[in-house]
């Protein structure tokens, strides 16, 4: 490959909506290697003028880009346009072939010449040979070869054009009145030379040599066929010149700004189909966040729903909040503690425990996804999760049976390795649960109903070593496995009544079924009765053991907060995560590091004939990171990806092959008639994008700051430069050769005057517009009338005409002019209407329009001169051999100017034609160009906002200060000196809690509503440092002081105050809700909220391979907790060092010594309000530890 192949490039796209300029839309692909020769390096064509495009090689005569690769890809991909307007070319010249050929048969058929007859076939023959060629040339662009040659194929087209118009010389027959005149074949070259800059391309340099000697030639045969004047031959070589010159002018202008135009459109339409591909990456990440943070199932129905919702558009607020839940039956809940835990950590230092923790939960994820079962979370050494929900499986309790037994062998096999003393406790009951979403921060999904605290209550009651289930369960195990009754006293009793428990002994007939798979269907359970040998072994096979180091981990111990809430905070919240639901996605992870705390899940990639492994949470927020830094370091836009040149090639073939070239480089949205955008946001937008006061205040306004540096040729002020100063050119020759063949009348030179005083005025807005925005003197004058839509139109019409105005003005049927005025003067028509052609940036139909109407006015004036006029005696130098297209000789056929009238409608109708043609084109390469810009611009749009969505998604699994960290180094531990902890509990939730109606989705309705109240609250600045850990059934878990510090945090108490006003102003919340969201019992029911809060040092880390958790742990947020199950209601209760503290700010009262498991006695203290002012700390004086 090509070396510039693989150069480094940069993404960049930036969208102003607002924006008045080309500019307003930057998409660019930068290269990181120094262009020596690019003058957009250098410091003086940064001053002196803008860069041809983006990526452009630097020279200005053969426009392309600095990449080999990249230029082939722009050949390939504009193919489409070309091959059309070839086509539309070759239809074009053969329907003048047509028009030529009646036009003569006529003639022949009306002459009264017998000798004219005898030579009119040799026009015939030509003229038929060239419809032969153009068929077969269409038909050959219907093939293969045509990409291989069509440079060659346009010069075989152009030569054969050429030599025909010339031959008209060379053939010469004597009846003149069967002959092309001069000025038919005069506006054929013209015609020629014009279509071969526009729609017939070759490269730049042959296109400029082979029309420059087409145009000698032409003037050479000419001035040889015909006898002129010497005296005034000087005057009409001159004149020949300048028009040829116009000619030339205007094609290479509307060759070159297309040349520029169509690669800027190229690069535009390449970004947008790069930000497009970063976009899907970025969705595909939403989409993976999400799905480790729920079933992918309810992923998708969220989503969905969020985006199709037809009544609230994105980014609105909504009146309501959204509420996603559904009621499932069947379902098994599996609740598993590790027995041994508080033993097995009460000689280990920190690292090592959360090692320990981190490689046997990493065990049970595995286990997980290969039974079929959704985990939940984890708590503390808790980890439960459902088979059954939200996807139905009908072998959903055997599932969680097979998941159960298999964690029982994994902690054997965990306690060999590691040489641990430990055991699982495994209780499983089915169900009905409600499931869906709670909360709006840090939400995740939750599985909600009675039968989860049943579930727990037989984790509980069960036995080390022994799956428990519940009679509900057993009976949709059928006769799978060895079950044997609880006969135990302890056996909870379950909603008011003892119910019958069993212990899994082992599976019936292990020999036979010891190669089945765990997600075997029960649908035909085996009869007979239970087998004396049953065995403990699951029926799947053995996991394997997850790799780590020891250096790997380093999240936290101890035990979390209390799990068993049953008594007070209602059922239990959890959040799943199917890991073989997740879908693919376009973005190429990486490996994590060697000495990251994950464990990577083995998974059977697509060389072994597997599927595609998932990525993993952390391999997404470490290819984030990674896009993100290295965006950062070659200082592109954090949103911009880095692309080779190759990828750049790649993104643009791939969209091609998918949707098609004509897709993206054949044509715009427009419609056909009147080309105007089909959206009319976006129609409104193209023609807006002149005016420079729609953007005075961005930053890409060039007439606030100065040329941008992404700023090309193609931009709207710089191409409207060129189309002015060719303007004036083609205008300066036409009036210089008006003034050499017409007489030189008062009237007309004082118009010339004051049309050239306007030329040069508009020429000096537009060169102010474009160099001298910035200068002192002129930014003061922006002369924003002539940007607008419609007077920029009247202004460029003015300017259009001018040229045929000088026609019309110099018109005159004096007897002393004769056949050198009257062939001058269709000449300049024929060059001014072509001059309708500029100015590519105003609207085609009003150019055609003026174009036709100036064809109309001029043939009516000459077919009233040659009516009215008298006829001249004189030939005027030139011979009697001369064309029917001049003024009647003595003695001549009367007829003759008649015909002269003819012929020239003909031109003039074929002149017309080929204008509207080429005006048409240029505003759908133009508006092709825009739209290329508006539609990479939105795509980058819409990918910044999906990056958004994914990292807020990002963010409500993991803090973002910790994604960053996961980042650098693929794992996050931290051991934090001070750390305030929050346990909110909506105490009598299960008194409002009633499965009878609706199955209780509508009161947990009210639950998630006051939740997402106090969500709300974490969007405050002053709350900016709380961070939601989770919740816990209707208990709401939360703390401060888990951000980095600086040194002078650590030692202030701002966390702990910033905690404290957060614990009040959740108090408040809820007396908010009471009065508003519980109106309807009309103050017979209010929700109550009992605060614990505790502070001091914990241990916040990550944990789990692909469901990784968030969470903090430590003998602080054990009391946290026990300080909220021993309160009191509607007061916040804390113990006594944390009082002390907060004290100065606020006023506590005595609340008891209180009995805290683990913790032996415990004073604690209720707040009672916060203080005004904030008392001296050398004058505490601290409230009484009594009972008053």
């Amino acid at each position: 490959m090509a070396a510039s192949a693989t150069t480094p490039t940069s993404t960049e796209v930036r969208f102003n909506k607002d924006a008045a300029d080309d500019n307003a839309v930057e998409v660019r692909v930068v290269s990181d290697r120094k262009q020596s020769g690019s003058s957009s390096d250098s410091r003086r064509g940064r001053r002196c003028c803008p860069k041809l495009f983006d990526r452009a090689s630097g020279s200005w005569w053969n426009p392309k880009f600095d990449s080999s690769l990249i230029e082939k890809e722009f050949k390939r991909s504009s193919l489409p346009q070309i091959r059309r307007r070839f086509r539309y070319a070759l239809c074009y010249i053969i329907l003048a072939c047509i028009v030529w050929m009646i036009y003569l048969a006529v003639l022949v058929g009306t002459s009264s010449s017998s000798e004219g007859c005898q030579n009119w076939w040799g026009y015939f023959v030509g003229l038929g040979a060239l419809i032969i060629l153009c068929i077969l040339l269409i038909l050959f662009t219907r093939t293969k070869f045509y990409q291989k040659l069509v440079f060659k194929t346009h010069f075989v087209l152009a030569c054969v054009l050429a030599g025909l118009v010339l031959a008209t010389f060379a053939y010469n027959p004597q009846c003149t009145a069967q002959s092309m005149s001069v000025v038919a074949t005069f506006a054929v070259c013209v015609e020629t030379i014009l279509m071969m800059y526009t729609v017939i391309p070759l490269p730049f340099l042959p296109t400029v040599v082979l029309m420059s000697l087409f145009s000698v030639a032409y003037e050479t045969l000419y001035f040889c066929r015909y006898n002129l004047e010497p005296a005034r031959l000087g005057e009409m070589v001159t004149t020949k010149i300048f028009l040829h010159i116009c000619v030339h002018l205007m094609g290479i202008h509307i060759f070159f700004m297309q040349q520029v135009r169509s690669r800027s459109t190229f690069m535009k339409i390449g970004q947008a189909l790069v930000a497009r591909k970063q976009h899907q990456n970025e969705k595909e990440l939403k989409m993976t966040a999400i799905c480790h943070l729920m079933p992918a199932v309810v992923a998708e129905e969220l989503l969905s729903k969020e985006e199709n919702d037809p009544m609230v558009p994105r980014g609105v607020h909504r009146p309501f909040r959204p509420f996603y839940m559904n009621r499932m039956e069947n379902v098994s809940i599996l609740f598993a503690d590790i027995a041994g835990f508080t033993r097995m950590s009460a000689n280990k230092e920190a690292d090592r425990l959360v090692f320990l923790l981190n490689n046997l939960f990493g065990r049970f994820d595995l286990l997980c996804a290969k039974t079929r079962c959704e985990k939940i979370c984890t708590l503390g050494d808790c980890y439960y999760c459902v088979s059954g929900c939200p996807k139905e499986q009908e072998d959903h309790a055997i599932c969680c049976v097979e998941m159960g037994l298999s964690m029982v062998e994994s902690i054997k096999e965990f306690c060999e390795e590691m040489h641990e003393n430990v055991n699982m406790r495994v209780g499983i009951h089915t169900g009905t649960v409600l499931c869906g979403v709670m909360g709006s921060r840090r939400f995740k999904f939750d599985v909600w109903s009675g039968d989860v605290n049943i579930a727990n209550k037989m984790e509980a009651s069960g036995e080390p070593g022994k799956v428990h289930v519940s009679e509900k369960t057993a009976q949709f195990l059928g006769d799978k496995y060895v079950m044997k009754e609880n006969r135990s006293n302890q056996t909870p009793m379950l909603l008011g009544a003892r119910m019958k428990t069993y212990f899994i002994e082992g599976v019936k007939d292990a020999k036979k079924d010891s190669d089945s798979e765990a997600n075997q269907s029960a649908d035909s359970p085996e009869d007979g009765s239970p087998q004396n040998g049953a065995s403990s072994k699951p029926l799947l096979a053995k996991t394997g053991t997850p790799e780590h180091t020891e250096e790997e981990s380093k999240p936290p111990p101890e035990e979390v907060a209390e799990k068993n809430k049953e008594d007070d905070s209602g059922p239990n919240l959890e959040s799943q995560v199917n890991g073989k639901a997740i879908p693919k996605t376009g973005l190429k992870y990486r490996k994590v590091h060697a000495e990251s705390n994950s464990i990577e899940v083995p998974s059977k990639g697509p060389e072994n004939g597997g599927p595609s492994p998932t990525p993993s949470l952390l391999d997404i927020i470490q290819d984030q990171h990674y896009q993100e830094s290295n965006a950062l370091k070659n200082g592109s836009n954090p949103g911009g990806g880095r692309d080779s040149d190759a990828q750049f090639v790649e993104s643009v073939q791939t969209a091609v092959q998918t949707e098609g070239k004509e897709a993206y480089f054949y044509k715009p949205p427009v419609g056909n008639l009147l080309l105007a955008f089909n959206e009319n946001s976006t129609e409104d937008l193209f023609r807006a994008q002149f005016n420079p006061n729609a953007n005075s205040n961005s930053r890409n306004d060039p007439h606030q700051t100065g040329r941008h540096p992404s700023e090309t040729i193609s931009t709207n002020r710089y191409n409207t430069v060129f189309d002015v100063i060719i303007g004036c050119a083609v205008y300066v020759l036409i009036a210089i050769g008006c003034f050499l063949v017409f007489e030189k009348e008062v009237y007309w030179t004082i118009l010339f005057l004051i049309t050239l005083v306007l030329q040069v005025l508009v020429l000096l807005v537009t060169l102010r517009d474009a160099f001298f925005a910035q200068h002192p003197m002129l930014s003061k004058y922006k002369l924003s009338f002539f940007h607008l839509w419609y007077p920029r139109h009247i202004i460029g019409a003015v300017i259009l005409g001018l040229p045929a105005l000088a026609v019309f003005i110099n018109s005159s049927c004096s007897t002393e002019t004769g056949v050198r005025v009257n062939q001058f003067y269709l000449f300049i028509i024929v060059v001014a209407l072509l001059h309708f052609c500029n100015f590519i940036q105003l609207n085609s139909w009003m150019k055609t329009v003026l174009a036709v109407l100036c064809a109309v006015v001029m043939w009516a004036v000459l077919f009233v001169s040659i009516k009215q006029c008298p006829e001249s005696g004189s030939t005027n130098g030139v011979s009697t051999t001369g064309s029917p297209m001049t003024t009647p000789v003595s003695g001549a056929n009367p007829s003759m100017g008649e015909t002269m009238t003819v012929e020239l409608a003909v031109v003039l109708i074929l002149l017309l034609i080929l204008v509207w043609f080429l005006n048409r084109e240029f505003e759908i390469s133009f508006r092709l160009n825009y739209y290329g810009g508006v539609k990479a611009a939105k795509d980058k749009e819409e990918m910044q906002v999906e990056k958004k969505e994914a990292e807020t998604l990002l963010g409500h699994i993991i803090p973002s200060f910790v994604t960053e960290q996961m980042g650098h180094s693929g794992k996050y531990s931290q051991n934090h000196k001070t750390v305030a902890v929050v346990f909110a509990s909506v105490i009598n939730f299960n008194d409002f809690f009633e499965e009878t109606y609706k199955g209780g989705k509508e009161c947990i309705r009210f639950l998630h509503e006051l939740i997402s109240d106090f969500d709300s609250l974490l969007d405050e600045k002053r709350f900016q440092d709380v961070e939601k850990i989770k919740t816990i059934g209707s208990t709401y878990m939360a703390a401060c002081g888990l951000h980095p510090k600086t040194s002078s945090d650590e030692e202030s108490n701002k966390d702990l105050l910033t905690m404290m006003d957060f614990a009040i102003e959740m108090m408040d919340k809820l007396q908010m809700f009471n009065d508003e969201g519980l109106r309807f019992t009309q103050g017979a029911f209010k929700f109550i909220l009992r605060i614990g809060y505790n502070h001091g040092e914990l241990t916040s880390g990550v944990i789990g391979t692909t469901k990784k958790l968030y969470d903090i742990w430590g003998d602080t947020v054990n009391v946290a907790s026990r300080m909220d199950s021993t309160g009191v209601a509607n007061h916040i209760q804390v113990r006594e060092d944390t009082m002390k503290i907060l004290h100065p700010y606020y006023e506590f009262k005595f609340s008891g010594v209180k009995k805290v498991r683990g913790k032996g006695d415990m004073i604690t203290f209720h707040l009672i309000k916060k203080r005004k002012v904030a008392l001296d700390h050398d004058n505490t004086e601290y409230p009484p530890k009594d009972d008053s």
